[in-house]
C-alpha cells in the first residue's frame, strides 16, 4: 500500500506509477512468507520456504550444526508450541534462477540485497549468479557510506546506498548490452535501519495524507530515492534502445513494516489490510507485482488472479524460452497465460507456512490457504487442549479479515483445512509441537522454569525452586517516553533484583536494558522502583525479585511516567 498505483496518497512513486502504466498490475500478488529470506527462496527455487525450511529469515547468521535437531526438546514455559528451527542458507543442491539462465547462455547479475546464507559459499557467485555484488545482510549497517559491507565498497562519505547500488545495476546494463541478461536488482530500500536524505525528508514532514493512514517522513523520503532508482533504470533502457527487448517485474518479499518506531510513528500503515510485515494476515504476504513485457502485457493492464513469488521461477523460465531441469520440482505455475491474456492458472489454491511465534507484531505459528475468495489460517496451539485453531475470512467481502466466520461455516472450514494438510505433506513442512514445559499465564504475566505463579490473597505468589526465578509480560500499552516500574513486593528469598524489558529496537531480554535493584528479604512489605531510559516503544517487562529458593509476593506493578503518574497497572486481587 506504499505506492500511488497501489493506492498511497501520501507516498509519491510516479516512476514505479510509470511501470504500471507500462504494464500488467496484480492486485492479489503475494509472498510466499510475511519475512524477507523465505520468500527470496522461494523466488530463486520457484520452491514454497517449507519445502526448503527456511521459514525465518535467519540467513546471515552461521549455519545450525548439522546434527542439530529442528524441533528442539522443549521451549520457554511461557510457549504453548515447540517451533521449528529455520534453514539459515539456501542449499547448493538448488538448482537455483541464476544457474538456470546462465546455463542457457545468459548473462547473469545479482546486486543488492541476498540474504540467502552468510558464508560465500552461499553467496550469489555460487548460485549461478556472474556477477555477484550481493550482500548477506538484512538490512544494510549504513544507508550512507562508509555502507561496511565486504563486496560493496564504501563511496565517498556520505554516498547514499540506494544510489550506488543503482549505479552499479546501470554499468551491469551498459556492460551487457550487447548480450542476453538477467540481473537480480533486489534493493536494500525500504528495510531498517530507517535512514534517508534529509533534504527529501524535510519535503514530507508537515505533509497530510488526505486517507489519515500514512505519516512517516523518513520511508517516505526512502521511498522517493527508490522511485527515482526505478526511473534511472527505465531511462538508461531508453537510452540504450534496449526498452522493448526488455521484461520487468516488480515486487516485494514481505508487507510493510507496522512495528518499527521512526521520529514517532510506524514506517507506514497496510490500511485496509490487517497486520503488516511479520504476520500472517493480509497485510504481511500481499505484495505489489508489475510486469513489463512489450509486445506481450497490455499497458496499463490490471489482473486480479491469485499469484504468488513461488510462480516467478517457472514463469521467468518460460519466457526465456528455458525448459525446467528434468524431474525439478515446482512448486509455482507459470503465470505467462495471465500476461499473454490467454487462460487461467490450473492450480486449486496457494500457501503459506509461518510457524514462528514473532514477539513484535504478536503473530501466532500458523499456515494459511487461499483459495479463491477464501482464506483460512490455522493456528497451531490455538484451540481447545492446544489443538489446532482456524480463522475463515472471505476476501471478497472482507478484505480487512475482521469477521471470522469459521464458527458459522464448519464445512468451508473442514474443505480448507484438508488443502493444508496435503501441502504440509507435500512439502515435508515441520509443524510445531506441544511444550511440555508450557505454564499458562497468569494475570498477563509467565514464570521462568525455576518458579511457579499462583494468585494468592490478592498477591501474584511466586514460589522459587532454583537459582533464576523471573516473571515476565508482552502486555505493554506501547509506551516511548522515560517510565520508571514500581513495585510493591515482600521476600522470603536471597539475592539482588534486576529489571530488563524490550523494545521494538531491542527485542530480547538482555544485559544491554536491565537495571539492579535491592530487594530486603526480610518478609516485610516494601516498595521499589527503576527508572528505564528506554530506545524504543516498551514491548516487553521481566522481573527477577532475587536469585534462590523462596516464597515473593507482589502486590502490584506499575508503569509511571516523568511526572509520577500512572500510565499502566498490574493488580494481583
Amino acid at each position: 500500500m506504499d505506492t500511488g498505483c497501489y493506492g498511497s496518497t501520501y507516498f509519491e512513486t510516479p516512476n514505479i506509477d510509470r511501470l504500471a502504466s507500462e504494464g500488467m498490475r496484480f492486485t492479489d500478488a503475494y509472498a510466499a512468507n510475511p519475512l524477507c529470506s523465505p520468500t527470496r527462496a522461494s523466488i530463486m527455487t520457484g520452491k514454497y520456504p517449507a519445502r526448503l525450511g527456511i521459514t525465518t529469515p535467519a540467513c546471515h547468521l552461521p549455519p545450525r550444526p548439522k546434527d542439530a535437531p529442528v524441533l528442539a526438546e522443549r521451549a520457554r514455559p511461557s510457549l504453548k508450541m515447540i517451533c521449528p528451527e529455520s534453514r539459515r542458507f539456501l542449499r547448493l543442491e538448488e538448482y537455483t534462477i541464476g544457474e538456470a539462465f546462465r546455463d542457457a547462455g545468459y548473462a547473469t547479475g545479482f546486486i543488492g540485497k541476498w540474504h540467502l546464507g552468510l558464508a560465500a559459499q552461499y553467496h550469489p557467485g555460487a548460485q549461478g549468479f556472474e556477477f555477484d555484488l550481493g550482500a548477506p545482510n538484512p538490512g544494510p549497517p549504513s544507508y550512507f557510506s562508509p555502507y561496511r559491507m565486504a563486496k560493496i565498497k564504501d563511496g565517498p562519505e556520505g554516498e547514499y546506498i540506494t544510489d550506488r547500488i543503482t549505479d552499479e545495476a546501470l554499468r551491469y546494463i551498459e556492460d551487457n548490452r550487447h548480450r542476453e541478461f538477467m540481473l537480480c536488482f533486489w534493493h536494500f530500500a525500504v528495510h531498517a535501519p530507517f535512514q534517508a536524505k534529509e533534504t527529501i525528508t524535510a519535503e514530507y514532514r508537515d505533509r497530510q495524507d488526505p486517507r489519515g493512514v500514512q505519516k512517516c517522513a523518513v520511508m517516505a523520503s526512502m521511498l522517493q530515492s527508490l522511485d527515482e532508482s526505478v526511473g534511472r533504470m527505465l531511462d538508461k533502457l531508453d537510452e540504450l534502445e534496449l526498452t522493448e527487448d526488455t521484461i520487468i517485474v516488480f515486487t516485494s518479499d514481505n508487507g510493510g513494516n507496522m512495528y518499527d518506531v521512526v521520529e514517532g510513528n510506524p514506517p507506514t500503515n497496510n490500511h485496509p489490510l490487517r497486520g503488516g510485515k511479520g504476520t500472517i494476515y493480509e497485510g504481511g504476504t500481499r505484495e505489489p507485482c508489475i510486469v513489463v513485457w512489450p509486445g506481450v502485457v497490455r499497458p496499463s493492464s490490471r489482473c486480479s488472479e491469485i499469484i504468488s513469488s513461488v510462480d516467478f521461477y517457472p514463469t521467468m523460465l518460460e519466457m526465456g524460452g528455458i525448459a525446467p531441469k528434468k524431474g525439478q520440482v515446482l512448486d509455482g505455475e507459470s503465470i505467462v497465460p495471465l500476461l499473454r491474456g490467454t487462460g487461467k492458472l490450473a492450480r486449486e489454491a496457494v500457501f503459506c507456512h509461518f510457524p514462528h511465534y514473532v514477539p513484535a507484531t504478536g503473530n501466532l505459528p500458523s499456515t494459511y490457504v487461499r483459495k479463491g475468495n477464501w482464506k483460512l489460517i490455522r493456528f497451531y496451539g490455538e484451540g481447545v487442549g492446544r489443538s489446532n485453531g482456524c480463522e475463515l475470512y472471505n476476501l471478497k467481502e472482507d478484505l480487512s479479515e475482521a469477521d471470522n466466520l469459521a464458527d458459522k461455516m464448519p464445512e468451508k472450514v473442514k474443505e480448507l483445512d484438508a488443502l493444508v494438510d496435503g501441502f504440509l505433506a507435500d512439502t515435508g513442512a515441520v509443524v510445531p509441537a506441544k511444550n511440555p514445559a508450557y505454564r499458562p499465564s497468569v494475570r498477563g504475566w509467565w514464570a521462568s522454569g525455576d518458579c511457579e505463579l499462583a494468585v494468592k490473597d490478592g498477591m501474584l505468589r511466586l514460589s522459587c525452586t532454583g537459582g533464576d526465578p523471573y516473571i515476565h509480560t508482552s502486555e505493554m500499552p506501547g509506551l516511548a517516553g522515560p517510565l520508571t516500574v514500581m513495585l510493591r513486593l515482600r521476600s522470603q528469598s536471597s539475592g539482588i533484583g534486576q529489571v530488563f524489558w524490550t523494545t521494538r529496537r531491542v527485542r530480547r531480554f538482555g544485559s544491554r536494558q536491565r537495571l539492579n535493584f535491592e530487594p530486603v528479604h526480610d518478609g516485610r512489605w516494601r516498595e521499589y522502583e527503576v527508572k528505564l531510559t528506554l530506545g524504543g516503544a516498551l514491548t516487553g517487562l521481566r522481573i527477577d525479585p532475587c536469585t534462590a529458593r523462596g516464597i515473593v509476593d507482589l502486590d502490584w506493578v506499575r508503569l509511571c511516567d516523568e511526572a509520577g503518574r500512572v500510565v499502566h497497572a498490574w493488580q494481583f486481587d
